[in-house]
């Protein structure tokens, strides 16, 4: 089971500052199913995370956890914000981002939490993207409010070919009540959704057991397996299965 958009590496960004804090997440992690973590460090203005930063991480905490003895698998990756199209696309092309398992088959976007920063030509580099062989998934969308206010954004880029993450906190309600039920909505209207926990620590780690039950009590046990399916097919690719 993979959990696509987790703040597991320890010391990087605003997840565990320290690596017993790290290996805490990761055993909530085991005891919940997840095989395999996509580690997702912010990449801003204001933590800009690249891939030659983050690969030495990923390599250093996937050896602390063999010697942890947990079995889990931690793959790179990291959630890139962005602003400005055009600086996205020189920096994809530099090869400077560390896209989901450090692949070109999916990336991890987020766009910033003002309204007035979202890049109006963002579904033209939704497009690109798919061009260049990426899948890219938006992070947490229930999230944002301007999505709530200018739903034809979003439908936009799905339109353009993006996939949508929802956060298993925002359907339990803890990132308040306007998030859940958004969540609830893109669960109910987008086919192209996968679960994650944008876990950060253990109070912010909310696992994605609960979150499929979730779904299952909303929505029926066939959608719960439409989540698994299209999150497992994920996992194969970044692993290179297919």
């Amino acid at each position: 089971m993979l959990d696509l958009h987790c703040h597991i590496l320890p010391g990087v960004d605003d997840g565990p500052s320290t690596l017993e804090e790290a290996l805490a997440v990761a055993r909530f992690c085991v005891r919940d199913g997840i095989t395999h973590v996509a580690a997702t460090p912010h990449c801003h203005r204001y933590t800009r995370l690249l891939r030659a930063d983050i690969l030495p991480h990923v390599v250093h905490f996937n050896e602390a956890l063999t010697k942890a003895g947990l079995p889990l698998v931690v793959l790179p990756g990291s959630e890139i914000q962005v602003i400005d199209a055009a600086a996205y696309r020189d920096e994809f092309e530099a090869g400077l981002y560390c896209h989901l398992g450090d692949g070109r088959a999916f990336t991890l976007l987020e766009f910033n939490w003002h309204k007035e920063l979202y890049p109006p030509d963002a579904p033209d580099l939704v497009a690109w993207i798919r061009g260049h062989g990426m899948t890219p998934i938006l992070a947490h969308p229930e999230r944002h409010g301007f999505f709530r206010e200018e739903p034809a954004w979003l439908r936009a880029l799905v339109e353009a070919g993006a996939w949508l993450q929802v956060t298993v906190d925002s359907l339990l309600g803890n990132h308040g009540v306007a998030a859940m039920s958004a969540g609830e909505e893109l669960l109910r209207d987008y086919q192209e959704v996968v679960l994650a926990t944008d876990a950060h620590n253990l109070r912010r780690c909310s696992g994605l057991g609960a979150g499929y039950a979730w779904v299952r009590d909303r929505f029926g046990a066939e959608r719960v397996a439409e989540l698994k399916a299209r999150a497992d097919g994920v996992l194969a690719r970044l692993l290179g299965r297919v």
